[in-house]
């Protein structure tokens, strides 16, 4: 029989027992790998028929498995009867223990079902459905605050039973989020009492919900696309647990729908000094010199007396920002700039607001690349003009470039900030942006012909983007054939870097002389996954 202590094929001790037994999904055990200098690993213990049987068939497809954020699965062990299944350690903590802490508001919500569904989709993508997504198999990663997939041992291949489909997993995670919102899901609905969203959101969640095939999701990607509409509102119910969620909502909203001024401060507080703008945010400078105090890692005590609820809470951002290699004082100020928005509250309430926010730049800021991370605080116009020059002289025009890196930043900015260059500190996200997405483009180049399409078929990686470039004669007619992905979008650019057309997918389109050429075609891919995208062009006569 297999306790802490023993040793597996003279390789993995075991140390802990984390849950079970369970009679299909076994045991979880915490172990080391004794000849890896005790590297922590994941190890699963099954010993029933049935539960062997199932994950054996699952194994290879889950050793597949390619994504940051779904932990490596190693070998599978076969001792004394039992099934051991060895996959990655994940540091962090699980969501189900973050809610027995405090709610999350629908800004948190919202950002977590768009990290998870690309997971998702990679594992239906695989043929492999999650079955046992709930908070407990969520956790949020220590070193980058991004949310992990845990395997649940309830994995199944997609179509085992009627049951077994992706939108079974996209049920789950709708329930998980509205868990998390309201602590609890009710029995009927599964719509936690007095929670009240904005009407976009709620919409998604209740389909995320429902069982009914002609309104539940069947694919991640149909609810990322779902998504994208959703808008944080900037209004706030009077009580309750809606009371709650809009006031966060209205945080959100409030750091995103009001930044003109904060930019103009910005700009005023460079020219005096930072000592004149630490006064002007004298409002939260009590919780700005807490985070400061605990960031030197020094003897001296704290500046300000905290809670030790909310200095453990600052300690493990503190944690995660080291983690991440963030400069802490470009990170402040960002933050900072955030809430000089929100209207002003008691000490304890802006304490609160300060953590909250760092916590959702954190999660965005951690989506970028090691490289640029450390960068951050210190990038310049000179960092990205390498990359841009490089476009520039293939023909592109400079209104499209900075079309294409804004397009790259929507993840990282407010939805207020998409589409333009913000000012600093939020500068530095966007020259971020360009940096990773100026390096990945590809230009094409066609020439349109009378009588005679030209066709081209381009991969386009998930989030990435490709040019083409239209040479049409003068005085001719443009005829544009597109076909995609429903995730796939197309702007069309004259000569002049002018927006001509803006159209998805699955669709044809004239452009009109005066346009001139070339035509600068720019289509992303906003889908978790890489796909195909084909253009055909044709000149035709302006009286045609």
């Amino acid at each position: 029989m297999s306790g802490s202590g023993t040793v597996l094929v003279e390789r993995y001790r075991l140390e802990e027992r984390l849950s079970g037994p369970d009679p299909l999904r076994g045991s979880l055990w915490r172990a080391v790998d004794v000849m890896a200098g005790d590297l922590p690993v994941a190890m699963r213990q099954l010993e029933t028929p049935e539960s062997q049987e199932r994950l054996q068939g699952v194994w290879p497809q889950m050793q597949m498995l390619s994504h940051s954020q779904s932990p490596r699965c190693g070998e599978l062990l076969e001792l004394d009867g039992a099934l051991w299944l060895v996959r990655d350690w994940q540091d962090g903590i699980a969501y189900d223990l973050l809610l027995r802490q405090r709610r999350f508001s629908a800004d948190e919500v919202l950002l977590l079902l768009r990290q998870v569904l690309p997971v998702l989709a990679v594992w239906h993508g695989s043929g492999l459905v999650h079955g046992d997504l709930n908070a407990r198999h969520l956790l949020r990663r220590s070193s980058d605050g991004l949310p992990v997939l845990l395997e649940g041992g309830g994995v199944q291949r997609v179509g085992t039973t009627p049951t077994d489909a992706p939108w079974r997993d996209l049920h789950d995670l709708g329930v998980t989020a509205l868990v998390l919102l309201g602590g609890t899901a009710g029995d009927d609905e599964c719509w936690p009492k007095g929670l009240e969203l904005e009407a976009s959101f709620r919409q998604v969640l209740e389909r995320l919900c429902s069982e009914e095939p002609e309104h539940r999701f069947d694919e991640a990607a149909e609810v990322l696309q779902a998504l994208e509409s959703v808008v944080l509102p900037a209004s706030e119910p009077e009580s309750g647990v809606a009371a709650r969620t809009s006031r966060a909502l209205a945080r959100e909203q409030g750091a995103e729908g009001r930044l003109w001024p904060v930019v103009i401060a910005l700009g005023v507080l460079a020219l005096v000094g930072s000592a004149i703008g630490w006064v002007l945010l004298s409002r939260s400078s009590r919780v700005v010199e807490a985070f400061r105090a605990s960031s030197e890692g020094g003897a001296s005590a704290p500046v300000v007396s905290l809670p030790s609820a909310e200095l453990d809470q600052r300690q493990q951002l503190l944690s995660r920002l080291r983690a991440l290699q963030v400069n802490r004082g470009w990170f402040v100020e960002l933050v900072d700039a955030s809430q000089l928005s929100t209207e002003p509250q008691q000490e304890a309430s802006l304490r609160r607001v300060w953590t909250e926010l760092a916590e959702q730049w954190l999660a965005r800021i951690a989506l970028l690349p090691p490289a640029i991370r450390v960068q951050l605080g210190r990038l310049g116009a000179g960092d990205w003009q390498q990359p841009r020059e490089a476009l520039l002289k293939q023909g592109v025009h400079p209104r499209v470039v900075e079309h294409l890196v804004s397009a790259g930043a929507q993840d990282l900015l407010p939805v207020t900030m998409r589409g333009r260059k913000p000012a600093d500190p939020f500068l530095q996200l966007w020259i971020a942006a360009a940096i990773q997405s100026l390096d990945d483009v590809q230009i094409v180049r066609l020439k349109a012909r009378p009588l005679e399409p030209a066709i081209t078929s381009l991969p386009i990686p998930a989030g990435g983007a490709r040019l083409v470039l239209v040479e049409a004669p003068a005085g001719d007619v443009v005829a544009l054939g597109i076909n995609g992905t429903p995730l796939m979008q197309m702007v069309v650019f004259g000569a002049n870097g002018q927006v001509v057309d803006e159209r998805g997918p699955l669709q044809v389109t004239r452009i009109a002389p005066e346009a001139g050429s070339p035509l600068q075609v720019l289509i992303t891919n906003e889908g978790v996954s890489s796909a195909l995208f084909t253009l055909s062009c044709r000149a035709e006569p302006l009286d045609q």
